[in-house]
């Protein structure tokens, strides 16, 4: 497959460097991005080819990227909820927080809250496999390389999805805008899963029911909610910061 993209290849060379096969660069370009994309290549013995910006676009498929990419294979990640406890188990980390997303269609903030998911370390990202965006190049190169550090699981049935996971021992908590409990006067505690809605309805009828708990983030100007990519960061980092004042993390 192609990897586009400085910060998606930059990634792959930090956590699976021998999945690269052949790394494209634009000519005539030798700026500091470039001699550091040289220089990992060289690390770690991968084939670097010059081309012109027009074949780089030919083989991203995109007219913006003109900078450089990549032959990498396929990570093997888990595809499914039983696959990621399995993989939980064997990396012995248990209470791995999960992330749910009920419905969230646009691709930008699909590839920011992968970006908002690796940056606090939680990894898991659940989503429906209908009405939900794909993982396009658009959300590849949003997610600046997170999409290979994070777990993405599609499934049939959110709702049941949950269930699963309650199964497990996980307290699910919905971000609700109308939920009368701030995300700041939560106890947050692990194992914990956080639904968050789509950009306009926010979260399901069915998918609220199956939550243990609706919380919100409190609006102190006259906008009713924030763009779901940058609620899923502020409730993000308020549980790290929470589960680093309990020495929990």
């Amino acid at each position: 497959m192609i990897l586009a993209g400085y910060h998606a290849i930059v990634t792959r060379f930090k956590i699976a460097p021998k999945s690269i096969s052949k790394l494209f660069v634009v000519e005539r370009r030798n700026d500091l991005k470039v001699k550091q994309l040289f220089e990992l290549a060289k690390k770690n013995n991968v084939q670097v080819i010059r081309v012109s910006s027009l074949e780089i676009t030919r083989l991203t498929m995109n007219k913006k990227n003109r900078v450089c990419a990549a032959f990498v294979e396929q990570l093997t990640k888990p595809t499914c909820l039983e696959e990621l406890f399995d993989f939980f188990r064997i990396q012995g980390s248990t209470k791995s927080p999960i992330i749910f997303l009920d419905g969230v269609t646009d691709p930008r903030n699909l590839g920011a809250i992968f970006r908002n998911v690796d940056a606090t370390g939680f990894g898991n990202i659940v989503v429906p496999m209908d009405n939900s965006a794909p993982l396009s190049e658009l959300v590849i190169n949003t997610a600046c390389g997170a999409v290979d550090t994070v777990n993405y699981i599609p499934v049939k049935n959110i709702a049941r999805a949950l269930e699963f996971v309650q199964d497990k021992g996980y307290l699910v908590y919905g971000l609700d805008g109308e939920a009368g409990k701030s995300i700041f006067s939560t106890n947050f505690s692990l194992p914990m899963a956080l639904v968050f809605g789509d950009e306009g309805k926010g979260l399901r009828k069915l998918t609220k029911e199956y939550c243990d708990e609706l919380i919100s983030i409190p609006m102190l100007g006259k906008l009713e909610s924030l763009n779901v990519s940058v609620a899923c960061g502020v409730t993000l980092f308020e549980v790290v910061r929470q589960l680093q004042a309990s020495s929990k993390l």
